[in-house]
Order: structure tokens, then sequence, then C-alpha cells
């Protein structure tokens, strides 16, 4: 016969049993006051009852008593469990003194155990569940991939024997990498401490013609120039970085077939790996340190980094280079972990269109009804919808806000 529907397999504290029959109790609690004169007595309501859940289940198999005895010892375990009931689903409940029996039953060589339960409702909130920190996932994987470049780079770059115009060559492709940081670095409005370290990093890159003799120091000088525009910040931080990321695709192709050509193309392709793998690594660290003030900003970003990593990737394996390929797909996975997880509980986008124009504080109090916000969500609507005044956002015109749930949520 099959199960009724609604019906699902029964556990308690994760000890699955076969259920046979099941009742359910409940009432209202209450006192019944009797005054003198009075013909009908007084009934307070003091709330429900708590519900008891009685199920008679059995076990049976080839492990029928290690699955009896867990049982048993999860019936008696301290406080409130969890019980999959089979009709009423995940519940919290406690097992009163008394209230299991249990009887072993070996009847035409089957072995058995019959159970009868009586559940009581706790009404506490089921337990937390682990959920895994992806931000600080996501920070891990960028910082093995950052310790890892200068070591692939290492492996890849090398101008032993090498004639003077290649040496040259590579000099030249760092000059122009160091020169797109320091560009960056002024968009993102860099001064104090983290100006000084940017030119001391230069300045380290300056001596390009004794690095080049030591790949792996090198590698470190340019991964940590590019760490440098973390300790700038500034809202063009994450531009920075997906520039970085595009670096070198644009560069002259090294043409012919000569020894000292091979060798220059290797090496020019070598230092756009090194540039765009570090800028990968900051972009995932930075990404994993912001905040999105909507699932769909969380989305776009995301969709974004994998397909920015998912290219490199592709461009890595292509070449050969499968370690490469390893730390991009690495970085993707866990960027794209961390947004998705992030991102599900924030606030959806929605269009709104206000019939006249009006100032933005008004739009702001109508959607979301709550004075001690107003002035951000108003300030929100401004910024994400590039509203020229503030007092006059046009009407007739869609915005895009923020959800009211979310928000009050």
């Amino acid at each position: 016969m099959s199960a009724p529907e609604g019906f699902q397999k029964g556990s308690f504290r994760g000890v699955a049993f076969r259920t046979e029959e099941s009742e359910t109790s409940g009432g209202r609690r209450g006192v019944v006051h009797e005054f003198p004169q009075a013909e009908k007595p007084v009934w307070e309501d003091m709330g429900r009852a708590a519900r008891s859940y009685r199920i008679d289940c059995h076990i049976v198999g080839d492990d029928y008593p290690a699955v009896a005895n867990d049982l048993a010892d999860a019936l008696d375990a301290p406080g409130a469990g969890t019980l999959i009931h089979p009709w009423f689903g995940s519940m919290q409940v406690a097992v009163p003194a008394g209230a299991w029996s249990r009887r072993d039953s070996a009847i035409d060589g089957v072995n058995i155990a019959w159970f009868s339960i009586d559940f009581v409702e706790t009404g506490l909130p089921a337990p937390a569940v682990a959920t895994a920190d992806t931000q600080a996932e996501a920070i891990a994987q960028a910082d093995i991939a950052a310790e890892a470049a200068p070591s692939l780079f290492g492996d890849a770059f090398s101008i032993e024997g090498a004639t003077a115009f290649v040496e040259a060559a590579a000099g030249d492709v760092i000059d122009g990498a160091a020169t797109l940081v320091s560009l960056r670095a002024g968009l993102q409005g860099g001064f104090g401490g983290a100006l000084q370290a940017l030119q001391t990093n230069l300045g380290l890159l300056g001596e390009a013609g004794d690095l080049l003799r030591a790949p792996i120091a090198l590698g470190v000088a340019v991964v940590s120039l590019v760490q440098v525009l973390g300790a700038i910040g500034g809202s063009a931080e994450g531009d920075s970085y997906r520039a970085l990321m595009d670096w070198g695709s644009d560069l002259p192709a090294v043409i012919g077939d000569t020894p000292a050509r091979v060798l220059e193309r290797e090496n020019q392709a070598a230092i756009v790996q090194l540039v765009n793998l570090a800028a990968s690594a900051e972009l995932v660290r930075w990404l994993a340190g912001s905040d999105f003030a909507s699932y769909d900003d969380a989305v776009v970003a995301r969709d974004d980094a994998a397909d920015r990593l998912d290219a490199l990737a592709l461009r890595q394996a292509d070449a050969g280079d499968d370690d490469g390929a390893d730390q991009y797909d690495a970085l993707r996975r866990a960027c794209t972990a961390d947004l998705t997880a992030r991102g599900g509980s924030l606030a959806r986008l929605q269009s709104f269109t206000p019939a006249v124009t009006e100032p933005a504080l008004v739009i702001a109090m109508r959607l979301y009804g709550d004075p001690t916000t107003v002035i951000d969500r108003a300030d929100e609507i401004v910024a994400r919808n590039k509203v020229r005044h503030p007092g006059f956002v046009p009407g007739g015109a869609a915005l895009q806000v923020l959800s009211r749930e979310a928000i009050n949520g």
C-alpha cells in the first residue's frame, strides 16, 4: 500500500523509524471561575496547551539492535530534539519521563523493536544550521592565489642566456604594468602611507633590470604593487582590479619563431599572467569585504567576476598552464559561493514610477514608511538612479528601488 499524501519517513535526533500510527492531542489552557449567585461559570482562556504527539513505530532489519538502541538513547538524551513527524514535518519536542516504551520481538525469526512514544512540543526554535563562512573562504582563496602567483611566474619566466632585446622587452612590459597601477592609484585618490607604499614598490620595479634575474622576487614585487591598491581604497578600487585583469590583451603580439622571439613571447605571457592573477586575487578579496545594497547588485558583481575569471582560466588552459587555470577556477568558485550566499538574504530591486515630480524624501517615506531611515533610503534612491537633484525626482520615469519587504524584514 502506498503512503498517504504528505507522508515522510519519521526520525528523532536523526534516528529513523517506521511509523505505524500517529495520534495528536491538544486544546486550550484555562481556569474556570465560579461566582456566588451566578448560574454559569466564567472560563478564562490562558492560551493554547502544548500539543503532544503519540507515535507507534518499529525498527526492523539486519541492523535492528544497533538502530533500536540508538533510538532509545536519543529518547533519553537531555533537552529538546528535532522530530521529523511523518505528517507534520520538522518540530522541536521533548520526551517526558516514562513517555516511551520498547518491546522487542523475534516472531518467525524476524527481529523487530516496537516503540510507543509520547512527544511534547517545546516551542523552542529549531537549532541554527551550521553554515560556512563564505567570506573567510573567499579571502583565504585570494591569499592562496596571491601566494602562488610569484612561484608560477618564476616557473614560466626566464632571461637566462637571452639577447639584450629580450631582456629590454620584458622590462618594457613590466613598466607598462607599473604605469597602469600608478594611473589606477591616482583615480582611487591615493595619499599618505598608502601613496608612500606605492612609490616604494614602483621604485623597486624601477630596478627591473636586477629583478629580471630573480623572477620570484620580481613576482613578489608585482603582487605587492597590486595589493597596494587595496590600501588606497576608494570607490574605484574594484574598477582598478578589473582593469588589471583585462591588461595585456591589447599588447603588441611578438612575431617570429626564432628562439629569442619565442622566449620574448613566453616572458610577455608570463608577466601578463602574473598581473592578471594578482589582480584577480585582489578582486575576490575586495568583493568578499564589500557590502551590497541589494540581491541584484550582488548578482551583477558575482556574474561579472565569474565571467572574467572563467575567461582567464580558459586562456591559461589553452596555453597549457593547468596550474594557472586551477587558480582562476578556485577563485571563481569561492567568489561565486560567497556572493550567492550573502546575496540571498538581501532586498530585491523593484520598479517604482512616481506620478509627479517630488522630493526623494517623500518617495522614500511613501515606500518604506520609516522616519528613522528615510534619509538613508532617499539617498540610496538618488544614488542608484543618478537623480540630478534630490528635491526634484522626475515623475513618470521608472526608478529602481529596494523592495519594502526586505528593508523592513
